[in-house]
C-alpha cells in the first residue's frame, strides 16, 4: 500500500499571523506554523503500518516542505514529491498545481501497490482512479477531529482491498 499525504490544510497550518490557543510550532520569516489536532497519533498510526510507502506530495516549495515536515518529527521513511512535480494549469480564479500518481508511480518502488491520498483538495489531481480519503481543511480550529476520523477511513480502505500487512494494536470499539 502506497499513501499519499498533502500538508497545508491537511496535516498542518501555516498563517502570517499567530492564533490564539493553538501552540507555535514554528516560525519562519514572518510564517507561522501549526500542526493540526491528532497528528501525533496520525503519524504513530502510519509507523504501525508495515511495508508502507509513505509520500508527502505537496503544492509547496521543496524547501518550506521539508521544514514542514522536519518540525513534525516523522517516525518512519518518506519520499517528498513538492511544487517541481506538479503541473501547473491557470483557471479563472488564478493558478493552481495539479498532482499526479504518474509522478509518483515512476518513483516509487512497488508501484502497482494500491494507493490512498489524504487531501483537502480532490479538484487538484489530474486523473480518476485516485483511492482518495477527502479531508476537510483545517484553518486552526481546536475541535478538528479530522485526523482521527480520517484514520478509520484508511483502515476501512485498507481491509476492503484486503491489505494483508496491516499489524494493527487498535482496540477495538
Amino acid at each position: 500500500m502506497t499513501i499519499v499525504l498533502d500538508l497545508d490544510h491537511c496535516l498542518i497550518y501555516a498563517s502570517y499571523s499567530e492564533l490564539e490557543g493553538l501552540p507555535l510550532i514554528g516560525k519562519r520569516g514572518y510564517l507561522h506554523l501549526y500542526h493540526r489536532p491528532g497528528l501525533d497519533q496520525f503519524l504513530t498510526f502510519l509507523a504501525k503500518m508495515k511495508n508502507w510507502d509513505i509520500v508527502f506530495y505537496t503544492s509547496s516549495k521543496a524547501s518550506y516542505a521539508r521544514w514542514v515536515i522536519k518540525s513534525m518529527s516523522v517516525p518512519f521513511e518518506y519520499q517528498l514529491f513538492s511544487r517541481s512535480n506538479t503541473k501547473k494549469k491557470y483557471t479563472e480564479i488564478g493558478e493552481v498545481y495539479l498532482k499526479s500518481l504518474a509522478k509518483i508511480e515512476m518513483k516509487v518502488e512497488n508501484s502497482d501497490r494500491r494507493t490512498i491520498v489524504l487531501d483537502d483538495r480532490p479538484d487538484l489531481w489530474d486523473e480518476t482512479g485516485v483511492e482518495l480519503v477527502s479531508i476537510d481543511p483545517w484553518h486552526g480550529e481546536l475541535s478538528d477531529t479530522e485526523l482521527e476520523q480520517a484514520i478509520r477511513r484508511i483502515i476501512k480502505i485498507a481491509h476492503k482491498k484486503n491489505v494483508r500487512s496491516l499489524n494493527l494494536n487498535l482496540k477495538r470499539q
